[in-house]
């Protein structure tokens, strides 16, 4: 056979093609335009694993073979994998993995070039199965793209079969015409696990779920960009004394390093957060903290303090786009004292400013993603955002954040990715209405909206006291005698009426006596602060009405 070569040692039974010769033999031209089929751009187009599939059917088509099977080289180069295959399935299933310069695959791998076995029987072959499944006589060519190995296309047939250098011209015209396809296919596919990985990562650093506050209102929405992951993030930090912590930033840079630098940072603010400092103090933390960190890096972020006692804001910004202030009648972008990013600049200070929060106004917090654009300027962004959100000023806060969302970035989303927070402090009802969980915890948080709801009938400082310790014994009760077989909860309502306030805490539990020797007076501290104290008890539950008339 000219411009073949017996194969000694390692590849007895196997005939080495050169490849000089392979090229200079063309194939008929019947099977020349069959083999057009494989420069369908459409298979450029496709993932790894359908482009592989749709391969190894049109050229098991076109050479009229029985098997054909593709092995991959592996990350470290040194073994062939099999990826797919028709008639011989089970090298995939079985993870079949062949060292480069041994066995039928491996040696085409080492040397480049075609390799023909006429009697698989004498062959050295190290891969089992190719005598297992009958296969007589087989063909392989090498997949390069640009000069770069990717893999091994090889074919086989049932009964005996000359492979000579006319079809190993036709295979490796295949080879030629799928390997960058399938280089192409991998780093896609490559990239998509890292996008994938890098979006599972964003998302397990951000909150898993937003807290359920009494008198505020909050919803978040996280989008990854189309194409990398930054290190977008916020968060919302209870603070004990009933302040409410928002923080929002971004990660210079994109993947798992961003994504994992943003978890550190929102770690490191939360932490200052729950510490009580001032807006401004925890950013110049957070700022020393970066700078601590091995390896540059910058983040913009923001952090500021909703007190719903005082409606009010304070906020520190460093380097990040305005917050949004949704208010009646008016909705504008906060003054943000310019400040620089974190890790920019040593010693950085990061001036605080307050903003006053009236009834129903909303705080929105975003990344520049929501409003940067290619070729515009930041300002026009920001004149976008708030002409949207000034039209969605009546939405509820999940459906402005929603449409904030949409109208902005649409579904094709963007090559940032974005993250954005609003709250908002809702007008108190005349009538206030809670279902509670029946824990401890609640009970700070409830004599705070109380007090709340009760401002608005400008109640003496003696009323005010009366009202909230006679209500917080009454949910003490219901959290602790009140139980159920499920998750135990309690109901308050508080009404204004000609001047008489009327609080109702009712549970669904069974009352149980008192435990401990000065337990079970909180029923006779009601009656001493309060003017009328109702307890009704039945099967279905328990319910305490206390009333009081203001200025009495």
């Amino acid at each position: 056979m000219t411009g073949a070569q017996d194969a000694p040692g390692p590849g007895a039974g196997q005939v080495l093609l050169h490849p000089r010769g392979v090229a200079e033999v063309a194939p008929p031209s019947g099977q020349l335009a069959a083999l057009y089929r494989l420069s369908d751009p459409g298979l450029s187009e496709l993932s790894l694993e359908p482009l592989l599939d749709e391969l190894l059917r049109r050229v098991r088509e076109i050479l009229d073979v029985d098997t054909v099977a593709v092995l991959l080289l592996e990350p470290e180069g040194t073994h062939l994998r099999a990826t797919a295959a028709k008639g011989i399935e089970e090298e995939v299933e079985q993870g079949v993995r062949v060292p480069v310069g041994r066995g039928f695959a491996g040696r085409i791998a080492a040397h480049r070039a075609p390799v023909a076995i006429r009697d698989l029987s004498r062959a050295d072959v190290v891969n089992p199965i190719l005598r297992q499944k009958g296969i007589c006589s087989m063909l392989g060519v090498p997949l390069i793209a640009e000069g770069r190995l990717v893999g091994v296309l090889h074919v086989g047939s049932l009964v005996p079969r000359v492979f000579d250098e006319q079809a190993a011209a036709l295979l490796e015209i295949a080879a030629v015409r799928v390997a960058p396809a399938i280089e192409r296919a991998q780093v896609l596919e490559a990239l998509e696990h890292e996008h994938r990985g890098a979006v599972a990562l964003q998302r397990s650093l951000l909150p898993g779920r937003l807290p359920q506050l009494l008198g505020a209102e909050l919803f978040a929405r996280y989008l990854p960009s189309r194409d990398l992951v930054g290190g977008d993030w916020y968060d919302v930090i209870e603070l004990a004394d009933g302040r409410i912590g928002l923080t929002i930033g971004d990660v210079a840079g994109h993947g798992v390093r961003a994504a994992t630098l943003m978890g550190e940072l929102r770690t490191g603010m939360r932490a200052y957060a729950l510490e009580h400092h001032s807006p401004a103090e925890v950013l110049g933390r957070v700022d020393r903290l970066l700078h601590s960190l091995q390896g540059e890096g910058m983040a913009t972020a923001g952090y500021g303090v909703v007190d719903l006692d005082a409606a009010s804001m304070r906020f520190a910004w460093a380097g990040h786009p305005p917050p949004l202030l949704i208010a009646a009648g008016r909705t504008r972008t906060l003054d943000v004292t310019p400040a620089p990013p974190l890790g920019v600049v040593p010693y950085a200070r990061f001036p605080e400013t307050e903003v006053a929060l009236g009834p129903d106004d909303a705080i929105v917090l975003y990344t520049d993603g929501l409003v940067e654009r290619r070729g515009e300027s930041l300002d026009v962004g920001l004149e976008r955002l708030t002409a949207t959100a000034d039209e969605l000023a009546g939405s509820s806060i999940e459906d402005l954040t929603h449409e904030l969302v949409e109208r902005l970035v649409g579904t094709a989303g963007t090559a940032d990715d974005i993250a954005i927070l609003a709250v908002r402090i809702p007008r108190q009802p005349t009538r206030l209405e809670l279902q509670l969980p029946a824990d401890p915890a609640v009970l700070a948080p409830v004599r705070r909206a109380l007090r709340r709801w009760l401002a608005q009938w400008d109640p003496g400082p003696d009323d005010a006291f009366a009202i909230t310790l006679a209500t917080a014994e009454a949910c003490t009760n219901a959290v602790e005698h009140a139980h159920s077989p499920g998750p135990a909860s309690f109901a308050l309502s508080a009404s204004h009426e000609d001047g008489t306030v009327t609080v109702t805490v009712a549970d669904r539990g069974a009352w149980r006596a008192p435990r401990g020797r000065h337990r079970g007076r909180g029923l006779a501290l009601m009656h001493d602060v309060m003017d009328e104290v109702d307890v009704e008890r039945s099967e279905d539950g328990s319910t305490v009405r206390l009333r009081r008339r203001l200025g009495s």
